[in-house]
C-alpha cells in the first residue's frame, strides 16, 4: 500500500506544467500558453476525470470529479485513492497489477466524507504523461439501484401471474404484457427453433439450443416424435394439445408450460407456434420457438452487454443521459437554483431556466416550495440524504413526485425529482388486486372444505380435522368418540320422491345434526352418499350416546315422511359409535373409523333407526 504523501512542487508538476511539458512551448512572464484540446475536454468531461501519481495521490481533478467526491478542488488535490475506497479494499495488489497491466477497467465503491458510499465504474490508464496516471471515474449507484428494483419487479410479477386463478385472466394478460416489453428491452434470449410436420407432427428441424434446454439431443427428438409431449408437465398437457388443434386453424400460438429435462428436473418454457402453407394454401409444416424463462439472468447478461456497447460510445452516452427521467438541480441553502444538471422529462410547474440562479419559491406552491427548503436545510445541517413524496396538480392532473436532497457540501445540495405517478397507480391497483386475491383464495378455501349440498363440513375436511384431534387426544390421553349414521332405506325415498326430494332430506338431516353438534372441537360432516360422520373431541361413550339421542329426537320432531321406510314412515337413522383413548403407539385413526362402520353396519342388521357400540380397541 503507497504511503501517504502530498505532491510537492518539486516531485510532482501541476496539470500546466503537464501541458507545457506535452507542447515544448516556454511560457515566461504574465503570457500564459493557450489550453491544450485535452485540457479542455478534462475540464468538461461529464465523468469525474482524474490525475494520479505513482503513490495513488490526487494531482488535478476536474468538475464532475469535485461533484463525484462532493468535495473542492483544493480539498482533494494531494488526498490519496485510498482515502475514498472501503476499509477492506486491498490497494496495494489492486495499484500494482494496474501499474503492470497499464489499464484497467472494472466497478468500485467509494465512500465519501459524508458517510455516503457510491458505487462507480472506472477506466485508469497508466503512464499517460510520465509518473501520471489517468482515472476515469462515473457514478453507476442510482442504476445499480434502478436495476435492483427492476429485477425485484419482474420476480414478484412472474409469481403474481403463476399464483392468479382464472377470474384473473385480464390482469394476467396485462402483466404478461408488461413481461413481454421487460423482454423485448433486455433483447431475446438464445431460444430452441424447431418446425414439426403438421399432420404427424414428426420432427423435420431442431437446432442444437434444444440439448441445452431439454437435456436430449436433437437427433432424439428427429428419431422419436413423441419426445416432445413426454417432456411436458401433464397438468399442462391439455393446454398444449388445445393449442396445436388451434395452430390448425392459422391461430398464433403463444403459451408459457411446465416442462421436464431429461434429469427430471421442472423448468418453465415460453413457446410460439404457426402454421406454415405452400403456394397453394396447403400446411407444411408447424414453425416456432420455445425460450427458457426460468432464469433471467441470461437476459440480464444480455442486457448489460448492451449497455457496455453503449458505453463505449460517446454520442450514445449523451442520448442515455437526455433519456434519464428525472430532473437533477444544485440549489443553496436559501432556495437558489445554481444549474440544472439534467433536463429530465419531469412537467414542471412553471419554467427553469438553467444557471439563472432562479428562486424554488418562483412559480411554484408555497407549501411545497416551503416543505422543499425543509428537507434542504435538513439534509445540509445533518449532512444525510433526505427524501420525501409529495403531490401537486399539473394541467389539471394530479401528479406524484418523490424528491432526494443530497449534501453536496456545506451550503449546497443535489436535488433529484422524479415522476412516480405510474407507479402510485401500479401501487393502487395492485392493492385491489390483492384484495381481491384474498377473496377469491377465500372462497376456494370454503368451497374446497364444505360439502356443496348440505353446506356442512366435506370428507376433506373431516379427514384433516379428524387427524389433528387423533394428534391431540394420544398427546393429552384424553376419549375421542366418533360417529357414523347412515339415513334408513335412502335409496326407495330417493327413487320414489325424486333426487331434489332427496336433496333436500340430506340438506335437513345435515341441518340437525349441524344444530345438535355445537361444541366447539365438534364436527359434523357428509362422509358420502346419505352418510354423515359426527367428531367429539374430549368426549366419553356416555356423552356420544347422548349426543345420537338428541339427533333422533330432533330427527323425529321435523316429521319427515317416508312412505317406503320399512322401520317408520317418517326419516329415521342408523348410527354406530365408538369412543377410544388412543395409547402413545397408536399412530392412525384407521382402525377407529374401521371399528365404527362395523358397528353402523350391525345396527343396519338389527333392524335400523338404533344405534350399536363398536367393539373397544386394543
Amino acid at each position: 500500500m503507497p504511503t501517504e504523501s502530498r505532491p510537492s512542487p518539486e516531485s510532482e508538476p501541476p496539470l500546466g506544467d503537464l501541458s507545457r511539458a506535452e507542447t515544448g512551448v516556454e511560457v515566461s512572464g504574465a503570457i500564459a500558453a493557450p489550453p491544450l484540446p485535452w485540457q479542455t475536454l478534462f475540464e468538461a468531461a461529464l465523468d469525474a476525470m482524474l490525475i494520479v501519481n505513482s503513490e495513488g495521490v490526487l494531482i488535478e481533478v476536474n468538475r464532475a470529479a469535485c461533484a463525484l467526491l462532493e468535495l473542492p478542488r483544493q480539498a482533494l488535490v494531494g488526498r490519496r485513492i485510498a482515502d475514498f475506497l472501503l476499509p477492506d479494499t486491498d490497494l496495494e495488489d489492486l495499484w500494482q497489477g494496474f501499474v503492470a497491466a497499464g489499464q484497467v477497467r472494472g466497478d468500485q465503491q467509494l465512500r465519501l466524507a459524508s458517510g455516503v458510499v457510491k458505487t462507480v465504474e472506472f477506466a485508469v490508464t497508466a503512464h499517460v504523461y510520465p509518473n501520471h496516471h489517468l482515472a476515469i471515474w462515473r457514478d453507476i449507484t442510482d442504476r445499480k439501484c434502478i436495476e435492483s428494483e427492476r429485477n425485484a419487479l419482474s420476480h414478484q410479477l412472474e409469481q403474481w401471474v403463476i399464483s392468479s386463478s382464472e377470474k384473473l385472466q385480464r390482469t394476467e394478460a396485462a402483466l404478461r404484457l408488461q413481461q413481454q416489453r421487460i423482454d423485448s428491452i433486455l433483447n431475446s434470449l438464445e431460444c430452441v427453433v424447431w418446425s414439426v410436420h403438421p399432420t404427424t407432427l414428426e420432427t423435420i428441424y431442431v437446432n442444437a439450443a434444444v440439448e441445452t434446454l431439454y437435456g436430449y439431443s436433437a437427433e432424439s427428438f428427429l428419431s422419436n416424435p413423441g419426445l416432445w409431449f413426454s417432456c411436458i408437465h401433464p397438468e399442462d398437457e391439455p393446454l398444449l394439445m388445445a393449442d396445436i388443434r388451434a395452430v390448425m386453424n392459422d391461430v398464433r400460438i403463444d403459451r408459457e408450460y411446465r416442462i421436464f429435462r431429461a434429469d427430471g428436473t421442472e423448468r418453465w418454457v415460453r413457446g410460439q407456434a404457426r402454421l406454415v402453407r405452400n403456394a397453394v394454401g396447403q400446411p407444411t409444416r408447424i414453425d416456432g420457438t420455445t425460450t427458457d424463462i426460468s432464469e433471467q439472468q441470461a437476459a440480464l447478461r444480455e442486457r448489460k452487454q448492451a449497455e457496455l456497447a453503449l458505453k463505449e460510445n460517446q454520442a450514445t452516452q449523451q442520448l442515455i443521459l437526455n433519456a434519464i427521467p428525472d430532473l437533477m438541480m444544485r440549489v443553496n441553502r436559501d432556495g437558489y437554483i445554481l444549474n440544472l444538471i439534467s433536463g429530465g422529462e419531469i412537467t414542471l410547474f412553471s419554467p427553469i431556466q438553467p444557471h439563472s440562479h432562479q428562486s424554488i419559491y418562483q412559480g411554484f406552491p408555497r407549501d411545497l416550495a416551503d416543505r422543499r427548503m425543509h428537507y434542504v436545510r435538513l439534509a445540509l445541517d445533518t449532512g444525510m440524504p433526505q427524501r420525501y413524496e409529495h403531490s401537486l396538480n399539473l394541467n389539471s392532473e394530479l401528479r406524484y413526485e418523490e424528491s432526494r436532497v443530497v449534501p453536496i457540501n456545506d451550503a449546497e445540495v443535489l436535488v433529484i425529482v422524479r415522476d412516480i405517478t405510474d407507479r402510485k397507480h401500479a401501487e393502487a391497483i395492485q392493492a385491489e388486486l390483492n384484495q381481491k386475491l384474498q377473496r377469491v383464495n377465500a372462497e376456494l378455501n370454503r368451497l374446497a372444505t364444505v360439502d356443496g349440498l348440505t353446506e356442512i363440513a366435506n370428507r376433506r375436511s373431516f379427514d384433516q380435522a379428524l387427524d389433528l384431534e387423533w394428534q391431540r387426544a394420544r398427546r393429552q390421553q384424553k376419549s375421542l368418540s366418533l360417529v357414523l349414521c347412515d339415513i334408513d332405506y335412502f335409496k326407495p325415498y330417493n327413487d320414489n320422491y325424486g333426487h331434489l326430494a332427496g336433496d333436500d332430506c340430506l340438506r335437513q338431516v345435515a341441518q340437525v345434526l349441524n344444530s345438535v353438534v355445537q361444541r366447539p372441537g365438534d364436527l359434523a360432516a357428509r362422509y358420502g352418499g346419505e352418510e354423515f360422520v359426527l367428531l367429539l373431541p374430549d368426549t366419553t361413550l356416555e356423552g356420544a350416546i347422548g349426543v345420537i339421542e338428541k339427533i333422533q329426537a330432533a330427527i323425529a320432531q321435523r316429521h319427515l315422511p317416508h312412505a317406503y321406510s320399512e322401520v317408520a314412515r317418517v326419516i329415521t337413522l342408523s348410527f354406530g359409535v365408538v369412543c377410544h383413548r388412543p395409547s402413545v403407539k397408536e399412530h392412525s385413526p384407521r382402525e377407529l373409523v374401521h371399528r365404527t362402520d362395523l358397528a353402523l353396519y350391525q345396527a343396519k342388521a338389527q333392524g335400523r333407526n338404533c344405534y350399536v357400540v363398536g367393539d373397544r380397541m386394543g
